[in-house]
């Protein structure tokens, strides 16, 4: 694992290092205190970035990351920039003025991550083939097929959205926005009542029976916080 901590406080940044070295074995911490607009960031699993960073913009950094499976923690000591976070496929927030507190949440989470990342599915019976729930994008049905969609790959299974549906949506994450769409909230960077846009790009339109579908949406972002 690479953890990189993009903060212009030196007392704070080594702190944070020293909290993070006592939770994450194997793992390399970078520290950048200045230069932050020099930085190569492609290779990081998590990033720390303070938002009010003197010689930059934390959020105009954070979106400059463009490897998508980088998670994003940003870190300030005014809350009420989470606000200015919205554009950002933002991990976690951490307040400078409850540091322990909100770490020990954000470790609470990646806990609740892992599990769920071991969670399977089995697509293919006969050749012992799973998915697992976390790689889920969305799923699309047609006829008696439905296709579930990861970053890379497409598989595909003969049975219905129903029973896909009473398979998935049990799970917080999963919602059925129309007669054939299954997304997975995980990936959502754009949600209203008309559309729902994924992190690749695709968009779907949302059903009218889909009523409470921002009420889920916002539950799974308090229960993954």
């Amino acid at each position: 694992m690479k953890i990189g901590i993009i903060d212009d406080d030196i007392s704070f940044s080594t702190q944070l290092k020293n909290k993070i070295s006592l939770y994450f074995e194997n793992t390399v911490i970078d520290v950048f205190n200045e230069k932050f607009e020099t930085l190569n960031l492609m290779e990081y699993d998590y990033l720390f970035i303070d938002i009010m960073l003197l010689q930059v913009s934390g959020i105009e950094l954070a979106k400059k990351v463009k490897n998508k499976q980088t998670k994003i923690i940003f870190v300030s000591a005014n809350e009420a920039l989470v606000y200015d976070c919205f554009d950002i496929h933002l991990y976690f927030f951490i307040r400078k003025a409850f540091y322990e507190e909100d770490f020990n949440r954000l470790l609470s989470k990646i806990e609740k991550d892992e599990a769920e990342s071991n969670k399977h599915y089995l697509i293919d019976e006969k050749n012992h083939q799973y998915i697992r729930y976390i790689d889920i994008y969305y799923i699309q049905s047609h006829r008696n097929i439905c296709t579930f969609y990861t970053k890379d790959q497409e598989f595909q299974q003969y049975t219905t959205l129903k029973k896909c549906a009473e398979h998935f949506c049990s799970n917080i994450a999963f919602y059925k926005i129309n007669s054939y769409t299954i997304i997975n909230f995980k990936y959502v960077t754009k949600i209203n009542h008309q559309s729902v846009t994924l992190l690749n790009q695709y968009t779907f339109n949302v059903s009218r029976k889909a009523k409470d579908l921002i009420e889920k949406y916002h539950t799974y972002r308090r229960y993954i916080q």
